[in-house]
């Protein structure tokens, strides 16, 4: 039993280290999503998983912004978490399989994290 028990506090710590050490480390210094983003043409597929971190890089970054307004992070997280693929379906409905440019990534992001992340003056 101490074992089982043991093993899962191992897991969560795990999880919860990586999720708020290596994340926000792999965004550092990033001002838009385009400074993630190296290659074009871009996979829709890798576009929204990049996507999705990079919200979640938002909300750490906006802390202070996001506290002026009541919201927490992880309130913020959660609201995209919910969010999430509702925002998916109406922004990238009739996108194409392929973001060939650096214009469209933007526009794409833009409209993405302004319906999962309906916030004030977060700046990303």
């Amino acid at each position: 039993m101490k074992l089982l028990i043991g093993s899962l506090v191992i897991i969560i710590a795990g999880f919860s280290f990586n999720k708020y050490v290596f994340s926000s480390k792999a965004y550092d210094g990033v001002t838009t999503v385009t400074d993630v983003i190296s290659a074009y043409p871009v996979n829709m597929f890798d576009f929204k998983k990049t996507m999705k971190d990079y919200a979640h890089h938002l909300c750490y970054r906006n802390s202070d912004t996001l506290n002026a307004q009541d919201i927490s992070v992880s309130a913020c997280l959660t609201n995209h978490d919910v969010k999430k693929l509702e925002c998916e379906k109406k922004v990238f409905r009739l996108a194409p399989l392929n973001l060939e440019s650096e214009r469209e990534v933007l526009d794409y992001s833009r409209q993405y994290t302004q319906c999962t992340l309906p916030y004030k003056y977060i700046l990303g």
